[in-house]
C-alpha cells in the first residue's frame, strides 16, 4: 500500500510540473527571425524579447535555443485577436457614394499610385460598394524566403523580380528600430549609424550592401524625386559640398510629401519628411536598388 501512495504521490508531482511550465523551447532554423517566430506561435515579439533577453537587437543564430510562452497570458491573447481584427479591417475600403480615389488617399495617408497599383482594374470614378484594397497584408518570413528561393539574388541585384511583400517586409524589419539610439559603426544592439540601420535590414533578406551611405549611393538605379517608391533609398549631403554622407529608406510616398526612416545622429532612429527644410535642402538622389 505504502508503494502505491508513493507511485500516486510521483505521478501527481510530475503531472503538476509539466502542466505548470510556462515555456516550451524552439531552436532556430535557417531564415527564421523573431517576427517569423512570434507569428508562429502566435505571441507578441515584446513577450519573446522578454523571455530571451541575450537576442534582443541581435541577428538570431542558427540552432539557438529559444524560450516561448507555453500558455498565452489571456490579456495578451485579447490583444493579439484585437490587433488581428483592426489589421484586417484596415486592409479594404467598401467605398460610398461620392468618394474618390484622392479623398481615400488621403484618408487613409497613402498615394493615388498606390492605391491604383494594389487595385490594377479600378478607375477614377469608383462604383459604389467597391472592395478597394488599402494596404497588402505583411508577409512572413516563410513567404519571403521561398521568393528570393525562386528568385535567387544574381550578381546584378537590379535582375532580381521584387515582389511587393519583401518591400513591406523590409519597412517592417527597419521600423522595428525607431527609437534606437544612433551609434557610429553600429548595426546591431539596438544601436545603428544611417547605413548600419539600412545595411541590417537588407541583410536579413540576403542582400549584403556596402557598409558606408556614400557607397550605397552607387548601387542600383537612380531615379526622379517624382519616381520615389516604398522602400527606395534616399541619399543626402549634411556636410555640404555634396558628398553623400546620409541615407535612409522611402517609407511613404504621397502627393506632395515623401517620407523616409532613418538614423539621426541626434534623435536616433526616427521618420522624418522631406518637407523639412533641412533635409529638402541636403537631398541629393533616390536610387531603387532592388
Amino acid at each position: 500500500m505504502g508503494a502505491y501512495k508513493f507511485l500516486t504521490f510521483f505521478f501527481l508531482l510530475t503531472s503538476s510540473f509539466i502542466f505548470s511550465q510556462t515555456s516550451i523551447n524552439h531552436k532556430v532554423t535557417k531564415g527564421e527571425s523573431i517576427y517569423a517566430i512570434a507569428k508562429k506561435y502566435n505571441v507578441k515579439e515584446t513577450t519573446l524579447y522578454e523571455l530571451n533577453p541575450k537576442v534582443k537587437g541581435k541577428i538570431l543564430q542558427l540552432n539557438t535555443i529559444l524560450q516561448i510562452p507555453n500558455k498565452k497570458d489571456p490579456i495578451e491573447e485579447k490583444e493579439l485577436n484585437t490587433s488581428k481584427k483592426d489589421s484586417s479591417t484596415a486592409q479594404k475600403h467598401i467605398v460610398v457614394s461620392g468618394e474618390t480615389l484622392s479623398k481615400i488617399s488621403k484618408k487613409y495617408r497613402t498615394s493615388i499610385q498606390e492605391l491604383e497599383r494594389l487595385n490594377p482594374t479600378v478607375i477614377r470614378k469608383l462604383p459604389i460598394n467597391y472592395s478597394l484594397i488599402i494596404k497588402e497584408e505583411t508577409p512572413s518570413i516563410e513567404i519571403i524566403t521561398k521568393e528570393i528561393e525562386t528568385n535567387p539574388i544574381s550578381e546584378n541585384i537590379q535582375e532580381v523580380l521584387v515582389q511587393p511583400s519583401i518591400i513591406q517586409f523590409l519597412i517592417e524589419t527597419v521600423s522595428k528600430n525607431l527609437g534606437a539610439t544612433y551609434r557610429r559603426g553600429g548595426t546591431s544592439l539596438k544601436r545603428f549609424d544611417c547605413s548600419g540601420l539600412i545595411f541590417n535590414a537588407f541583410k536579413e533578406i540576403n542582400i549584403t550592401l556596402p557598409r558606408s551611405s556614400h557607397q550605397q549611393s552607387k548601387i542600383g538605379t537612380k531615379k526622379d524625386k517624382s519616381q520615389a517608391q516604398k522602400g527606395d533609398l534616399i541619399f543626402f549631403a549634411t556636410k555640404g559640398k555634396g558628398i553623400i554622407n546620409h541615407v535612409g529608406m522611402i517609407t511613404e510616398v504621397f502627393e506632395d510629401e515623401i517620407k523616409f526612416i532613418h538614423s539621426s545622429t541626434h534623435s536616433g532612429v526616427i521618420i522624418s519628411s522631406m518637407k523639412d527644410p533641412y533635409y529638402s535642402k541636403r537631398y541629393i538622389q533616390i536610387n531603387n536598388v532592388l
